[in-house]
């Protein structure tokens, strides 16, 4: 099943964490170049989660920052704004909470779905 939203399929009812036909055109249907990218994006979410604990405000907002740009240029919008709203409130440790849910989230569908 594809949901219209994401291009992906859908996970338990709700949006793919990734949405597939975005990242397949930003990777112009390149099958090594989509392995190396998203090489690079579990990369950077295992940054951010072992990061994020420590880091002060001014580091999860930067954390944060780069997160969103990298994920909303692979199709991963939920996480994108989930680093969004931690870079504009990061004393939140809600935020934070929420934020290390959508990298969990979107690391398995990457495994199930990507690799």
């Amino acid at each position: 099943m594809m949901d219209e939203g994401y291009g992906g399929p859908a996970v338990e009812g709700k949006k793919a964490p990734l949405d597939l036909a975005h990242l397949e055109r930003q990777t112009m249907g390149d099958e090594s170049l989509r392995r190396d990218v998203m090489a690079l994006f579990d990369e950077q979410m295992n940054a951010v989660r072992a990061g994020l604990a420590e880091a002060d405000e001014d580091e999860r907002r930067q954390l944060a920052h780069r997160l969103a740009g990298s994920a909303r240029a692979l199709g991963a919008f939920a996480l994108a704004e989930g680093a969004s709203r931690l870079e504009a409130a990061p004393s939140s440790d809600a935020a934070a909470k929420r934020l290390l849910e959508l990298i969990e989230e979107t690391a398995a569908f990457i495994a199930r779905h990507v690799r």
